[in-house]
C-alpha cells in the first residue's frame, strides 16, 4: 500500500509549493479529503455548524505514571520490526493517549495538535451513543424490544419500520445501504453530504433516513455496519428521552465522566445533533468517557455489562467484518470476546478507542489518515496493542 508522505502543514503554515495558508484552502467540499483533513479534523467548528458540550464543573484529574515506550518494538506483519513511534507516524497519528489503571502512561501529540485541542471523533461517536442508549434501557426510558416506530412514527413506511430498538443498537435491522468508502458512488458519500448540503436534504439526516426504503434481509437475520443506523438510533434516543441528543449526552455522560475541556457535536442542516459522527473532544476527555466504562461506575455499570456480553457472533462471522476473528458487534461497539474483555470504538481516518475491561488498559488515538477505512491498518493496530500489553507486563 503506497501512501503520500506525512506532512506537518499546520505547523508549517502553508501547503507544499503554495503561498496560501492551509486553513484558507479548506472548504466544506474538501475538508474530509487528505491533505486538507490534516488541518480540518482539529478545526471542525470553523467549517460546519455545531452545538457545544460545556466542560464539567468537577473535572476528573488524570494522574500520570509515565512508562517509556522507546524500547517497544514489534513485527508489523510485513516483515519489518518497527518502534512504537514509527507505528504512530506510519498511521498518521494526531494524538496517542494510553492509560493503565486510570493513569496516563503515554501521551503524544503530532500534526500541531495539543492536549487542549478537540478532534473530530467520526464514528467513535456511534459507540458512546450506543452506551447512552444502553443506559436508557437500564433506567427504563427505552424499551429495546419496542419497534422503532413507537418512538419515531416518521419511520413508518421506511426500511426501518420492521426493526426494533435492539436491531438498531446492534445494526441487525436489515436496511440496504452501501458503506464502501472506496467506492465513490456508494450510498455513504451521498448520505454524508446530506448532513450539510441543503440541495441534498434540507431536513438533514432525518430527511434522508425517511427515504431509505430497501431492505437486504428481515431484521435480526444479518449484521452490517452502516452509518445511518446510528443516526436512526440517535433519533429514537432523543424522542424517548425528550431531550436534544447533545444535552442528554452532556448530562448523562460528559459531566459524570468529569470531562475537563469544552467539546462539541456537529449538527446538520436541520440543526439536529449528528449521532453517527458528530462528537469532537480532546483525547483526554475521550479517555474520561472510556474510564466510565472500565470502572463500571453508576448506571454505566449495568449498561457496560450489556455491551460486554457482545452481539450475535454467528451473524458477525458471516459478515464482511469477520476479519476480527471471534468478534461481534453490540450496541455500536466492536466486542472482541478475548481474555482481556476488549471492546473498541472505531472511526474513519484513524480514530480509535481500545478498552480492556479485564486489564484496565485504555488506548485513545486520533488520526488524519489519507484512507477512510480502518481495515487498512486494523491488523497493524492489533499487533501494536498485543505488543504493548506484553511490554507492560
Amino acid at each position: 500500500m503506497i501512501l503520500p508522505p506525512l506532512l506537518d502543514w499546520p505547523s508549517a503554515g502553508i501547503g507544499p509549493g503554495l503561498d496560501i495558508p492551509i486553513d484558507r484552502r479548506v472548504t466544506r467540499a474538501n475538508w474530509r479529503l487528505y491533505p486538507f483533513s490534516r488541518w480540518a479534523f482539529q478545526h471542525t467548528r470553523e467549517l460546519v455548524p455545531s452545538r457545544g458540550l460545556r466542560r464539567s464543573d468537577n473535572p476528573r484529574d488524570l494522574p500520570e505514571d509515565v512508562v517509556s515506550l522507546d524500547h517497544l518494538c514489534f513485527d508489523d506483519g510485513e516483515g519489518k520490526i518497527i518502534s512504537w513511534s514509527e507505528f504512530e507516524d506510519r498511521t498518521f497519528t494526531d494524538a496517542m493517549l494510553i492509560l493503565r489503571a486510570g493513569a496516563i502512561i503515554h501521551e503524544r501529540y503530532l500534526n500541531g495538535m495539543t492536549a487542549q485541542t478537540p478532534h473530530h471523533a467520526f464514528s467513535v461517536s456511534k459507540s458512546f451513543i450506543g452506551l447512552l442508549g444502553e443506559m436508557l434501557v437500564v433506567d427504563g426510558t427505552l424499551d429495546p424490544d419496542a419497534p422503532v416506530t413507537l418512538y419515531v412514527p416518521e419511520l413508518i413506511g421506511t426500511g426501518f419500520a420492521a426493526a426494533s430498538v435492539r436491531h438498531l443498537l446492534d445494526m441487525t435491522d436489515g436496511v440496504a445501504f452501501d458503506e464502501d468508502y472506496a467506492n465513490p458512488d456508494a450510498d455513504v458519500h451521498l448520505y454524508s453530504a446530506s448532513y450539510w448540503t441543503p440541495a441534498v436534504a434540507k431536513g438533514g439526516a432525518r430527511e434522508t433516513l425517511a427515504r431509505l426504503a430497501r431492505r437486504d434481509h428481515p431484521p435480526g437475520d444479518g449484521f452490517s455496519y452502516r452509518t445511518p443506523v446510528a443516526d436512526a438510533l440517535g433519533w429514537v434516543i432523543a424522542r424517548a428521552s425528550g431531550e436534544r441528543l447533545a444535552n442528554l449526552f452532556r448530562a448523562r455522560l460528559w459531566h459524570p465522566a468529569g470531562c475537563a475541556d469544552d467539546g462539541h457535536f456537529l449538527v446538520d442542516t436541520a440543526g439536529d445533533d449528528i449521532a453517527a459522527s458528530g462528537l469532537n473532544a480532546t483525547a483526554r476527555d475521550i479517555a474520561r468517557l472510556a474510564l466510565l466504562m472500565v470502572e463500571e461506575r453508576g448506571i454505566a455499570a449495568s449498561a457496560c455489562a450489556n455491551i460486554a456480553q457482545g452481539g450475535n457472533r454467528a451473524l458477525f462471522a458471516a459478515s464482511k467484518y469477520a476479519t476480527r476473528s471471534q468478534g461481534s458487534y453490540r450496541s455500536q461497539w466492536w466486542v472482541s470476546h478475548d481474555s482481556q474483555r476488549s471492546m473498541a470504538a472505531l472511526g474513519v481516518f484513524g480514530q480509535r478507542v481500545h478498552i480492556e475491561m479485564g486489564t484496565g488498559l485504555v488506548m485513545i488515538r486520533f488520526g488524519s489518515h489519507p484512507l477512510a477505512s480502518n481495515l487498512h491498518t486494523d491488523d497493524l493496530h492489533q499487533r501494536a496493542i498485543a505488543a504493548l500489553r506484553e511490554f507492560l507486563r
